[in-house]
């Protein structure tokens, strides 16, 4: 059956293994390795292998797929879970900084902080993880530093709406330094899908 053996050789370049640090990762021969890559041959136990130690999708390793055309779409689900978790966590920690303990609802209020905490963290932490196994440090860095403060600008400018009140200027300041974060973040995640491929 016939691999992509350019697309097993820059997995494996991308994540900086030798041929034989492959081999152990995926508990295949190194001969095995060694053939994949130079004659695009693989029987299917080993394409199913290949796949799983470098986490991509089996179709991805297929013969004839172009990686410009799966590369860039890899970090997107990865990336959305990663905002998404980030934004639900500092909505936690906002409504959190407001509750007012011995109230009879501050009970119930603090249930639902911690479901929602959980929801956070389920989405937050598993794509930060693939994203950062995938090289994608800088712009989870950038994520983490930004999507809170954005959150709290968005918070704020609720707030003020609401209340009837201009918003502060340290919480403009601090809720657009923390969209330029953001900002640099998606473009290093671009960036960095774009050298991959």
């Amino acid at each position: 059956m016939k691999i992509a053996s350019a697309t097993v050789r820059r997995l494996r370049t991308d994540r900086g293994w030798s041929q034989e640090q492959l081999a152990t990762a995926s508990g295949l021969s190194l001969r095995t390795i060694q053939r994949v890559e130079a004659e695009g041959s693989a029987s299917m136990a080993t394409r199913v292998c290949l796949a799983a130690t470098f986490s991509v999708p089996l179709a991805e390793l297929a013969e004839g797929t172009t990686d410009a055309v799966v590369a860039p779409a890899r970090p997107a689900w990865h990336v959305g879970g990663l905002f998404t978790g980030l934004a639900i966590l500092a909505c936690v920690l906002i409504a959190e900084s407001g509750r007012l303990p011995g109230l009879p609802t501050s009970t119930g209020l603090a249930a639902v902080e911690a479901l929602l905490a959980a929801v956070g963290l389920l989405l937050a932490v598993p794509a930060a993880y693939r994203l950062v196994v995938q090289r994608y440090h800088a712009g989870v860095a950038l994520a983490a530093l930004g999507m809170p403060l954005v959150t709290l600008l968005v918070a704020g400018l609720v707030y003020a709406l609401f209340a009837g009140r201009v918003p502060s200027w340290p919480l403009m300041a601090l809720g657009l330094g923390g969209a330029g974060l953001v900002a640099m973040a998606l473009r290093q995640f671009r960036t960095t899908a774009a050298v991959a491929g």
